[in-house]
């Protein structure tokens, strides 16, 4: 395996999270609530850039593992699940809410994330359609737009 193979398996797996043996994917989005820790306190502008950022990664990790392991959908890829969660918090802003909302939040969100991912209401599922890593990703993306509406409708409903 050459060092491009191993760079894009490594990232794909999100830092080897998908190689965990039992649910690959909630393990790898379990990996993005730290990540998303680091930089949440940047501001909406940082939140997005750095999402778009994982989405493009994303996409050039998962085709190459695909190639690689000439499988459409490898189960050990997950990097898709990480910017999938990482859409779904977008917007939260650490300055207005306590601790104890924000772990809320990272929690809700996971749950929220996990449901729609596994579920895969329309038109997520017809998304797996499209070639390699498009096809990974873009399903966990429209999941995370999913999962942003329904988390942020539940904040502003609830005020909480």
């Amino acid at each position: 395996m050459s060092l491009k193979d191993k760079i894009a398996l490594f990232l794909a797996t999100s830092f080897y999270l998908g190689k965990f043996p039992i649910a690959p994917g909630t393990v790898g989005t379990l990996g993005a609530i730290p990540f998303f820790y680091l930089y949440w306190d940047k501001g909406l502008m940082a939140q997005i850039s750095i999402t778009l950022s994982v989405i493009f990664i994303g996409i050039w990790a998962s085709y190459e593992v695909s190639r690689i392991y000439n499988d459409k959908d490898p189960s050990f890829v997950s990097i898709d699940e990480v910017a999938g969660y990482m859409i779904t918090m977008l917007g939260i802003d650490p300055s207005k809410i306590q601790l104890n909302q924000a772990l809320t939040y990272f929690i809700l969100g996971f749950i929220i994330f996990r449901i729609v991912d596994i579920v895969k209401p329309p038109p997520i599922k017809a998304l797996e359609k499209y070639p390699m890593g498009v096809g990974i990703v873009v399903d966990d993306v429209m999941a995370g737009i999913y999962s942003w509406m329904t988390l942020h409708s539940l904040i502003w409903i609830f005020k909480f």
